[in-house]
């Protein structure tokens, strides 16, 4: 986990975004684990032990401990004494905390944690990896006939990029509604404006929720794709971590 401080004055969350990514150490370090197991509750520590492979299970206690770390810095608060709990629809909150809100993703290779002060937040991040032809068989699955279409219409070299952006920005979606996979992914859909902003279609519009406005869609450093869905008007800032050092992004919105 990253030796440098969380820095809440520096990447503030009142009306605004922060977001960090860690780059998962690959290598598990059994001293390491043995420092970072005491910060998870016994509901984590239970699932941890659950994991398989190995490697999985060493990629989740980093993305709990990162989740801790960030969050008691911005609640000013011991992270080891952070309570979570979910709401009906599964979304999950800070305990005693109305005004701190995140949204967590982790892949094989990076954790990505949005921080905000709006319920309207979600983040996902996938692993870049090699074209497989089984990218188009979930999409088929997953994807609406007209985002299918228009997935079609491009070069062959072209699709497996379209579809990670399509996948990682509904996934951000559906988080920032708080609904999850309980509404399907085939109801929106997204496309790029002349000007480059991203634009949202819900075909199946939820009454009383609040739907983001605002979206970051982009092929980070290290071979990750990361999307974030919030709401305008909030300017986000974001901070790369990895074992041994942060580096910030150029700030958005």
């Amino acid at each position: 986990m990253p030796p440098q401080p969380i820095d809440p004055q520096g990447l503030p969350v009142q009306n605004a975004v922060a977001v960090y990514l860690l780059e998962l150490d690959q290598s598990t370090d059994h001293q390491t684990q043995q420092r970072y197991l005491p910060l998870l509750a016994a509901v984590e520590l239970a699932n941890w032990k659950k994991i398989r492979p190995l490697q999985r299970q060493w990629q989740y206690l980093q993305s709990r401990v990162l989740q801790r770390l960030v969050l008691g810095a911005y609640a000013d608060a011991d992270p080891r004494g952070l309570t979570f709990h979910r709401d009906t629809w599964g979304r999950p909150l800070l305990a005693d905390q109305v005004a701190l809100h995140f949204s967590l993703s982790h892949c094989a290779s990076h954790v990505a944690l949005a921080v905000g002060s709006d319920p309207v937040l979600g983040i996902d991040v996938e692993t870049v990896v090699p074209v497989r032809g089984s990218f188009m068989h979930i999409a088929r699955q997953f994807f609406h006939p007209d985002d299918m279409a228009q997935l079609l219409t491009l070069p062959d070299e072209l699709r497996y990029g379209r579809f990670l952006e399509q996948w990682t920005l509904k996934e951000a979606y559906l988080k920032a509604l708080g609904l999850g996979m309980h509404k399907p992914m085939a109801d929106c859909c997204f496309e790029r404006t002349p000007a480059g902003l991203i634009v949202a279609n819900d075909r199946a519009p939820v009454p009383g929720r609040t739907a983001p406005t605002a979206f970051v869609a982009q092929r980070r450093m290290r071979g990750c794709q990361l999307a974030l869905a919030y709401r305008h008007g909030r300017p986000v800032r974001f901070r790369y971590l990895t074992s041994d050092i942060a580096l910030p992004w150029q700030d958005t919105g």
